[in-house]
Formats: C-alpha cells, structure tokens, sequence
C-alpha cells in the first residue's frame, strides 16, 4: 500500500519533497536506545540495512506477546525460537524518490499499521517537523469525489472483529459512531450499515428526497477520514459502496453512478512467502524489491495523484 507524507497540521498540507536520504543516513548512524519509541504497552523499533543500497526502512513492534511457528513436519505449533538479542521484523517502508510518498508492505496481521509508521516517524523526529500519513488515491477518482453533489444510497460491511479492535477506531461523526457502537457490542457478528433514501414514488416529496441526499453526503463525506483509518488499522472493512450523483463539470448536470468507496486506493498485492529469513518475517531484500516493483508499475498513476493538488 502507498501513502503520502503530510504535514500534521490543519488542513494536512502537502510538503516539497524531502531528504530522506539523509533522515535515514542519521537513523542508521543512531545508537539502537534512540530508534526506540514507546506507544502504549509496545515498543517500535526502526533499523535501516546498511547492505541494501536503496531508501528503506525496517519495523518491529515488539509485544509481550511470544510470536509462535508452525512445524510442518509434525504439525505442532511452538514459540518462535530466535536467538538471544534478535527479534522479528513486521513491517518493511521503502520512501519513493518523489512526491513524499512511501511503499509499506507488512510482515504479518501483528504488523506495526499506519498509526505506528506515523507515531514511530515522529518519535525519533524529523527534521520538517511532525507529519501524518495519507492513504495516496487516483487523482481522477479524488476530482470525483470531490464533485459528489448528492448520495443516495451508501452501505457498509464490517467482518466480525474484537471489541477492544473496534473501540480504539477514531470517530468523528454520526455513521463511524453507529458503526462502532454496533462492532463493541457485537463483537462476533458481521455487521452491514446500509442507508438509502427513497426513489421517486415513496411518501415524500422530492425536496425531502433532495435533502436527504444531501444529508446522507454530509455524513459520509465526514466518514471518509475514518474510513482510510479503518481500513489502515483494523482490517474489519470488508466492502464500502455506494450510489452518488456527480456533477458533470461540462454539461453542468448530475450524473447518478455507483461508486466502490475502496477501489479509489492505489494499492498493490503480491504473494509473502512463508519462510522466515535471518530472523525476520519477511526477507528484507524480497520485501523491497516487491514494493519497488510495485512502485514502477503504478508509477504514472502514483506521480498523477501528486500532482493533484487539493488534498482533502
């Protein structure tokens, strides 16, 4: 997956692009104590490779939870025997030569998540001051979903989760609210939250039809940065989809389409081997050059969205 690095103040305004190289240069001449940075109960730790030549970093959260390894030669589970001092890397971050923009490829569902990444970058500090990270989306589907004028219909799945995993999500408004509330009390239960204002023919007239949909695209337009967290942190989202009516800039019209409120993401997918390589959870090397790899494929659309200024 790629995000933007912005900085973390009002608005979240996008940065002319930075040295990273030299950010990284300082980690890997740091004394390991001060690439330590505490969040909650867990500790995050960032190391950079001096062997391999390209811009990266590497993640470990380490818990006190004990990971544990299947042996397939006898089928038993067990704790992870790794020797004395050396822990299991879960996340491994490659920074584009553009644009602010990073590769993230986890290790694991334990893997350190966005939030990490982000509490972890500025913990150590960063010259440029704090930043957050911003999930990077096609610059087309951005315009359009900054010209929803209207939305009638809008539903949202969520897989069965722990109630503590749906409690720590933010809130900042009435759907991510319900949707909460339902997840900490149904724990083990799939929910869908579907919403949809009536078609012509219902009871009401067509100015509460009007206001309706343009309530219901308050409301989810205030869902959205709850969304792109959601679905960073908690992996519970299974689909978002919706009906919205977009003005068509020429015509000066509304145009009603269906819109997958997910697809908008430029992501990438590829197959983690299972092995475990000098300790850690997925080899360093094989890591980044899938994230590169990936990079290259989705370079004019990754270089596109930069280049769309309005950011929220």
């Amino acid at each position: 997956m790629f995000f933007e690095v912005v900085a973390a103040m009002r608005g979240q305004p996008r940065m002319e692009h930075q040295d990273w190289r030299s950010f990284l240069d300082r980690v890997a001449a740091s004394e390991s104590y001060e690439c330590v940075v505490r969040s909650a109960d867990d500790q995050l730790v960032g190391v950079i490779d001096s062997a391999v030549p390209v811009d990266h970093l590497q993640l470990a959260k380490i818990t006190g939870e004990v990971p544990h390894q299947l042996d397939r030669s006898n089928g038993t589970i067990e704790a992870l025997q790794v020797a004395a001092g050396k822990d299991v890397v879960h996340a491994t971050v490659c920074f584009l030569p553009y644009a602010n923009i990073i590769g993230v490829l986890p290790g694991g569902f334990s893997a350190p998540r966005v939030s990490a990444i982000t509490k972890w970058l500025n913990g150590v500090g960063l010259p440029w001051g704090e930043v957050v990270l911003k999930p990077v989306i096609h610059a087309r589907a951005r315009e359009k979903l900054n010209r929803i004028e209207a939305v009638t219909e809008f539903t949202v799945q969520l897989e069965g989760a722990p109630a503590d995993t749906v409690g720590a999500l933010s809130v900042h408004g009435g759907l991510a609210d319900s949707l909460r509330s339902f997840g900490q009390r149904h724990p083990a239960t799939s929910i869908t939250l579907s919403l949809k204002v009536p078609q012509r023919g219902s009871r009401l007239s067509a100015m509460r039809r009007n206001r309706a949909a343009t309530e219901l695209r308050t409301d989810v337009l205030q869902f959205m940065p709850d969304l792109d967290e959601w679905v960073d942190e908690s992996g519970v989202i299974r689909s978002v989809t919706g009906r919205v009516a977009v003005r068509d800039p020429h015509r000066q019209s509304l145009e009603y389409e269906p819109l997958d409120f997910l697809a908008h993401r430029i992501t990438a997918q590829c197959d983690v081997p299972l092995a475990f390589t000098d300790g850690r959870s997925v080899d360093l090397r094989y890591a980044v050059d899938e994230i590169f790899a990936a990079a290259r494929t989705h370079e004019q659309a990754l270089q596109e969205a930069c280049q769309y200024r309005p950011l929220a």
